[in-house]
């Protein structure tokens, strides 16, 4: 004959349970926080893939379109890791925009699509278990735009600066809880390339700031002012303002990022974007 339970069995029994709940709801929370930091920091040693989409709109020549691949590859060198990003650009151009970072200086045309330049940073950051962390590295942009067509012309001109630019970065980030707040600083010159077309001096400041919020949800600014310093004063800098939403979605030890935002430009020279919107989702590899 079975043995009756006891009222205190049940009462464990439930304690039990809620006890594995409670700590799996807390493990589940500090993985999204540990992905969410890693996310928002630039600096973080962990594999990533951003995919970027970007529209800019109210152009007089019309709106330009940037479809963007950005792998993100840290390096470990013992005490410092160095953070290689990588970013393939694809652009679709009605023809002169100005006030893009990836069209520094713009070719006359009647508008074309493909591959636009290629631009690598690669930053060397103290490895660090702080909330403040900074790193400096070289940044090259290589003329690869091409028209994906069977006859290459001057059009493809139009995806690029047809200049091999490099210069320095710099970045710096501290995220005390919850928010994460930054800078990235880089500057190109142009070194090599077509004597046709306009040497390239471009400044790119990008202030960014993050307000996490709760379950994976957060607020984000993230602008690119941008300073082109072959221009007059009155039409070398453009200037954003705006915002927008993100949300971290755990899948298994990886994760995966999202956010979607809109900017107005207040501050741009003649021929240039009003506003833009973009959307991002980011895969992040777990350590």
């Amino acid at each position: 004959m079975d043995k009756p339970i006891k009222p205190y069995q049940y009462l464990s029994g439930g304690i039990f349970l809620l006890t594995a709940a409670i700590c799996n709801a807390s493990d589940t929370q500090d993985s999204t926080t540990d992905m969410l930091s890693a996310a928002q920091n630039p600096l973080s040693p962990v594999y990533s893939l951003p995919l970027k989409y970007t529209h800019h709109g109210g152009a007089q020549q019309g709106d330009v379109s940037i479809g963007s691949i950005q792998p993100i590859i840290p390096v470990s060198l013992g005490s410092w890791n160095m953070i290689n990003q990588l970013s393939l650009n694809f652009i679709g151009t009605p023809g002169v925009v100005n006030g893009i970072a990836e069209l520094p200086e713009p070719y006359a045309g009647s508008g074309v699509a493909g591959l636009a330049d290629t631009t690598l940073t690669s930053f060397f950051t103290p490895v660090s278990s702080n909330n403040f962390s900074w790193g400096i590295g070289p940044t090259f942009v290589f003329p690869t735009d091409t028209l994906f067509s069977s006859i290459e012309d001057r059009r493809s001109r139009e995806l690029g600066s047809g200049k091999f630019s490099l210069g320095p970065a710099v970045t710096f980030v501290t995220q005390p809880k919850p928010w994460t707040a930054g800078l990235t600083i880089k500057q190109i010159w142009s070194a090599l390339g077509s004597d046709s077309r306009q040497n390239v001096s471009q400044m790119i400041l990008q202030p960014f700031i993050n307000y996490n919020l709760s379950d994976g949800w957060y607020l984000v600014s993230d602008m690119d002012m941008i300073a082109n310093w072959s221009r007059s004063n009155d039409q070398r800098w453009t200037v954003p303002i705006g915002g927008g939403v993100g949300k971290l979605f755990n899948i298994g030890k990886n994760a995966i990022n999202t956010r979607i935002e809109g900017y107005h430009n207040p501050v741009r020279p003649d021929q240039s974007p009003e506003w833009s919107a973009n959307f991002t989702v980011q895969v992040l590899f777990a350590r």
